[in-house]
């Protein structure tokens, strides 16, 4: 190798896949401070001449020495948030950080650049004294920046135009975990992150679409939401916003998982009844009525329930005996309804039910598997074996030729008929 090696170029590559003396012999031929460092600790394996004279230190004083110890805890940071993706052996590009070197604080260019030596792959740190005048000012900004992007409360991500990670801030690492040499490349990212073969290509899909709609349009992406998988193994809604500006993406990263959690649950208690978890009354009609007007012309069931002397269940055992009367009455029930039937409590112990039946003999059929469902067995409660039955009025609609509101109201004549003819029945009542 020629002892008039030049600086680092992505025409003229750092060697690689040397071995050690190599390495060792083209880093002395370089005019530039330059450190060789572990990939993952960054702590120093070696040093040329010249970095031992711009950090004042021998060169056998560099061996295994963390980054943090020659340019100060926040230079230190910065360097491991420099994400480079450039092909092995191909310098990143040069960066300024605000130094502490020697007592003193100093503005540094560096370059990164990945580095097999006999195949373990490491990072080489080349730096520039003496930066180019107003690189000191530039230093600032690009300091203070470093600062607010970390400081801000999501995930901030600067990405080629190929989606390789250039920068990330402290928000991004702490939201999913993962480390540079875990990210090594986007398909590392999509990976790790959506381990779910088939869910991995909805997000790749998502993902591409809407960044070429957005760049059709010049326009930031619309944002969307995201299930991933952070580096502890929990799963996280995220939201996806990003923006191209120049030659670069702009990426954020939002956890949405608890507001979106909590927006589930007020879904929830709005369409359900929180006593028994299945429909109320209010889902259970707009449900009725959307089914009703694209039935197409299919027959539809409806069921009127209503438990037989509750009122006495409450005065004997208690309020609180009452209602757990209603949960295990809903359990039952639920037992035996088909998937896509709907299912609701009206309002005290009266129930209702939908159902697709292709004659009145469905609806009896299910309305009866019900009846004998609560009264085949006692419900035991706290310790009290309490007998119990169901009166169901059943109706069979056709959509086409009435409306939901005619159907339930002849159900309900028909459980008021039921009751009054004794209760524990099925009575049906036809249009």
């Amino acid at each position: 190798m020629s002892s008039t090696a030049s600086q680092p170029t992505e025409r003229n590559p750092v060697p690689y896949g040397r071995s050690r003396e190599e390495i060792d012999f083209w880093m002395g031929c370089v005019g530039a401070p330059m450190m060789l460092v572990d990939k993952s600790t960054l702590h120093v394996r070696r040093a040329n001449a010249n970095a031992a004279v711009l950090f004042g230190l021998g060169l056998d004083a560099f061996e295994d020495l963390p980054m943090e110890d020659l340019v100060g805890r926040e230079a230190s940071i910065l360097l491991s948030q420099i994400w480079n993706v450039a092909p092995i052996g191909v310098p990143g590009e040069p960066f300024l950080i605000r130094a502490a070197v020697q007592a003193q604080e100093r503005v540094l260019m560096v370059q990164v650049t990945k580095i097999a030596v006999e195949g373990d792959l490491a990072r080489l740190f080349t730096f520039t004294d003496a930066p180019p005048q107003g690189s000191v000012s530039l230093a600032g900004w690009q300091e203070q920046m470093i600062s607010l992007l970390d400081w801000l409360p999501f995930g901030f991500e600067i990405a080629s135009s190929d989606d390789q990670i250039q920068f990330a801030n402290s928000t991004f690492k702490a939201l999913f975990g993962y480390t540079q040499d875990e990210i090594e490349s986007i398909e590392d990212w999509w990976r790790l992150v959506y381990p779910d073969p088939q869910y991995r290509e909805y997000a790749r899909t998502q993902w591409h679409s809407s960044i070429a709609d957005a760049r059709r349009e010049n326009r930031e992406m619309a944002p969307f939401d995201l299930d991933v998988r952070t580096a502890s193994g929990a799963t996280k809604r995220i939201q996806f916003r990003q923006r191209t500006i120049g030659n670069f993406n702009v990426n954020l990263y939002i956890d949405v998982t608890k507001e979106r959690a909590y927006a589930e649950q007020l879904k929830a208690l709005a369409n359900t009844d929180p006593l028994t978890g299945i429909l109320n009354r209010r889902r259970f009609f707009e449900e009725a009525e959307e089914i009703f007007s694209r039935s197409g012309g299919a027959s539809v069931g409806v069921l009127m329930l209503d438990i037989d002397h509750f009122k006495s269940i409450n005065d004997t055992h208690g309020h609180r005996a009452g209602d757990l009367v209603l949960m295990e009455f809903a359990r039952r029930c639920q037992a035996v309804v088909r998937p896509g039937d709907r299912f609701a409590r009206l309002g005290g112990e009266e129930f209702a039910i939908l159902l697709a039946a292709d004659g009145p003999a469905a609806v009896v059929t299910l309305a009866e598997r019900i009846r004998s469902a609560i009264h085949a067995l006692p419900f035991d409660i706290e310790g009290a074996a309490i007998p119990l039955s169901v009166s169901i009025g059943a109706t069979l609609a056709d959509p086409s030729d009435e409306p939901f509101g005619s159907a339930i109201l002849r159900a309900d004549n028909a459980l008021y008929e039921a009751k009054r003819t004794g209760r524990n029945r099925v009575v049906t009542r036809v249009a």
